[in-house]
Formats: C-alpha cells, structure tokens, sequence
C-alpha cells in the first residue's frame, strides 16, 4: 500500500496499540516506526499483529511466512497486507 490512505494507517496503528509492549502514540508511527526496536514487538506479537492484521483487513497471510518475517517497520507491515487486499 505504498499510498495507503490515513484510514488504513489508522486501521493498522489500533492494531499496533493492542499488541505493542510499550504504549503507542497514534501520532507518532510512520511507515517508517521500527516495530521491534521503536514497539517492542518480538516475534509472537508480530504473529499476533499480522492475525489481527488478516481479520481487520480481509487478506490470507497463511501462505507469507517468509515475507511476514521480514518485516522491519510499519510500512513493510503494510505493503505487504496492501499486495494482498482485493482489487
């Protein structure tokens, strides 16, 4: 979603404040907010993101393992999630 709307970045941003360990500030995340370093998500709360991610946006990450874990920041999250939402 390389221009994705202010909708779905606040889509994704409510999905970041219910999996981040540290309290997130709507304001602050831009595609490029680090989710381990700046949210301090490990690994099962980027699991959790990206299920929560599926339900909120419609799309199948089932079958993404490899690209889930290469996700760095907010905008690796949403480029992938935007390749795979319905035309």
């Amino acid at each position: 979603m390389p221009n994705e709307s202010t909708e779905v970045l606040a889509q994704f941003v409510s999905l970041l404040e219910k999996v981040a360990a540290v309290p997130v500030d709507p304001a602050a995340i831009r595609r490029e907010t680090l989710l381990a370093e700046d949210l301090a998500l490990d690994s099962i709360s980027l699991v959790a993101l990206m299920a929560l991610s599926e339900e909120r946006f419609g799309v199948d990450l089932s079958s993404h393992a490899d690209a889930i874990a290469q996700i760095r920041c907010v905008g690796d999250a949403l480029d992938l999630i935007g390749s795979l939402v319905p035309a």
